[in-house]
């Protein structure tokens, strides 16, 4: 049960941000940076419960300690401010014609890389470990608490 209480809740940011992504993929300047304000809003509920819920039990003898879970969130953070800036720099200012709208979708696809891929990376840490290191009545009374 607790790894599938981080699964459901990796699904939904990811579905959010997925959804910004395809407004990018689409040129679609207006919807992107509202999509990507949503995500960003469930992403720091999301690590708020991780870090004042969870992150303080996890246990000394942990795979991975409560510090590396921070600075993976503090990074998250980095980079999501990172591409935000971008994405209103583009929204700003949209793009005319056919080939530069298609070279500021490229772009802001290139910049979303290197936030995805942290992303991932981190949700699958806490599924392999963190979700098997704390308990399951901890897990799902921390993600029922959602506010």
């Amino acid at each position: 049960m607790s790894v599938s209480s981080f699964a459901v809740q990796h699904r939904r940011l990811d579905t959010l941000l997925e959804a910004h992504l395809l407004d990018v993929v689409g040129a679609d300047f207006t919807l992107a940076p509202a999509r990507l304000r949503r995500w960003r809003r469930a992403l720091d509920r999301h690590i708020g419960i991780e870090e004042t819920r969870l992150l303080p039990h996890v246990p000394e003898q942990a795979r991975w300690g409560a510090h590396v879970y921070r600075a993976e969130h503090e990074r998250i953070g980095l980079l999501a401010d990172k591409y935000a800036l971008r994405l209103e720099a583009v929204a700003a200012r949209p793009p005319r014609g056919a080939r530069a709208r298609r070279q500021a979708v490229l772009a802001l696809l290139d910049a979303a890389h290197a936030l995805r891929h942290v992303l991932e990376h981190h949700h699958e840490r806490e599924e392999m470990a963190l979700a098997h290191e704390l308990s399951a009545m901890l897990l799902e009374g921390a993600w029922r608490r959602r506010s």
